[in-house]
């Protein structure tokens, strides 16, 4: 651990961003609040504010709704969980640092890339841990949460950025949008939300009402 790696959350306490632990996220509150004001798509919806913390909550609804299985759906309430703390990071963003580090320090730029994953993936191991869920994801599972993560990708564009002409729609062509219109909450409201699915998804916010 190291102070120059540690960020201050929201409730007063730190996280250290190389070496993350799952009593960091345990209880999700903090997290929750974080990226309930973090905006998806680094915030380019035009005239309106759509937050992670909303996305991941819908992502959850859909798995509920299209596999009716409340596992998968806890899976895809804290598929993002890791961006409280390390932001969304645009792919677009991390190439250019990969590709400007190889270019003036001879780093090359799959190896920077391997390096933001590696750090994403120690925060997804201590948020799965603190929810009580297994970590890597089953196979099935996982390609469970890709799908439901691709179709809240195609409903958002459809809905939240409608203007946009998409640089390389080919890999989301088969995909079929969810048939509600998404409206944006304010982020007390998605904080709220998350936290509500939180405690009744996440097997170890159900342990923690046990003992409560």
């Amino acid at each position: 651990m190291s102070p120059r790696t540690i960020l201050t959350v929201a409730d007063g306490g730190g996280i250290d961003l190389r070496f993350p632990t799952p009593d960091d996220y345990f209880g999700f509150e903090w997290a929750a609040e974080h990226f309930a004001k973090e905006k998806r798509y680094n915030g380019a919806t035009p005239d309106v504010e759509y937050s992670v913390a909303q996305h991941s909550v819908l992502c959850a609804d859909a798995a509920e709704e299209i596999f009716g299985d409340p596992l998968v759906a806890a899976y895809c309430l804290i598929h993002d969980v890791h961006e409280a703390a390390l932001k969304d990071d645009t792919t677009p963003k991390k190439r250019a640092f990969a590709e400007e580090a190889e270019e003036k320090l001879g780093i090359l730029a799959a190896d920077i890339l391997a390096v933001f994953n590696a750090i994403t993936d120690r925060h997804d191991a201590a948020i799965h841990a603190a929810a009580g869920l297994e970590y890597p994801l089953p196979q099935a599972i996982a390609e469970k949460v890709k799908l439901i993560d691709l179709t809240l990708f195609v409903t958002e564009w459809r809905d939240l950025m409608p203007d946009f002409v998409h640089p390389n729609w080919t890999p989301y062509a088969g995909i079929k949008p969810l048939p509600q219109t998404i409206t944006c909450w304010d982020w007390e409201h998605a904080k709220d939300a998350f936290m509500a699915r939180a405690r009744k998804l996440l097997p170890a916010m159900q342990r923690l009402k046990v003992v409560a």
